[in-house]
């Protein structure tokens, strides 16, 4: 009786955070979505009206690189967050060795890391199998990693730890950056949350943490974030054990 109440509450709960993430999610992308399209046509017609000249708008062009690149990554995280909401979505549990995954993370991110001259490394059992879904776990990862290289200063390092208790997976992404104030830890998972800059100008839509959440919650798990300005951040999510 007890196990099925708790069943319960944190269905619960993971239906409310994703009916907040659902409407938060459609007022970012209507507000950017229009705000991006507005500068568009604002520069078009100005030089159209020669307003601005060829010289002008091509200086405006690395902005507006930046602006697409928010609002595709927006687009593809939306598609990835959708993918999870149709077709009665349920997490698999599969095999997945811990270092395999740092290992693919490092790949993918390769290009970042060279960029900061960071050290990405792993701590804990390079032999440990996780028991989650690949799909997931991948993306929260790959999220987390990205947000933790933004944030990160130059030649510094980042690290995924990974261990094992009675009960649960801990993984663990550490890094040595700017940090995060605790006027902002409040409301780091709502879309209240300020969006800031990265140690070289990076810049999202602030939704990454929003959809990590969101699938820590569909994986029956939960995070953690413990940081100190200047000195960096811990993300920790913990999983169940599950049986196969």
């Amino acid at each position: 009786m007890i196990n099925t109440i708790e069943e319960l509450q944190l269905e619960n709960t993971k239906l409310k955070n994703e009916n907040n993430l659902l409407t938060g999610w459609i007022s970012l992308i209507s507000h950017d979505t229009k705000q991006i399209f507005g500068n568009l046509k604002w520069i078009i017609e100005a030089h159209d009206d020669n307003i601005i000249g060829k010289e002008d708008l091509f200086k405006m062009l690395p902005q507006i690189k930046k602006d697409a690149t928010k609002n595709f990554n927006t687009a593809q995280d939306t598609s990835d967050w959708l993918k999870t909401q149709y077709g009665n979505f349920k997490p698999k549990n599969e095999n997945i060795n811990a270092f395999n995954l740092f290992e693919q993370l490092q790949e993918e991110q390769d290009s970042k890391i060279t960029a900061k001259e960071l050290n990405f490394e792993f701590e804990g059992d390079r032999s440990l199998e996780l028991i989650t879904d690949r799909t997931l776990i991948h993306f929260i990862l790959n999220k987390l990693v990205d947000n933790a290289i933004k944030y990160s200063n130059k030649e510094s390092k980042i690290i995924l730890n990974v261990t094992k208790s009675d009960r649960e997976f801990i993984l663990s992404i550490t890094d040595f950056g700017i940090g995060i104030n605790e006027k902002n830890m409040d409301s780091i998972f709502s879309f209240e949350s300020s969006v800031f800059a990265g140690t070289m100008g990076e810049i999202g839509a602030g939704l990454s943490l929003k959809i990590v959440q969101s699938f820590v919650f569909l994986l029956y798990g939960k995070i953690v974030i413990k940081s100190k300005m200047d000195e960096g951040t811990t993300v920790s999510i913990y999983l169940p054990q599950i049986d196969k």
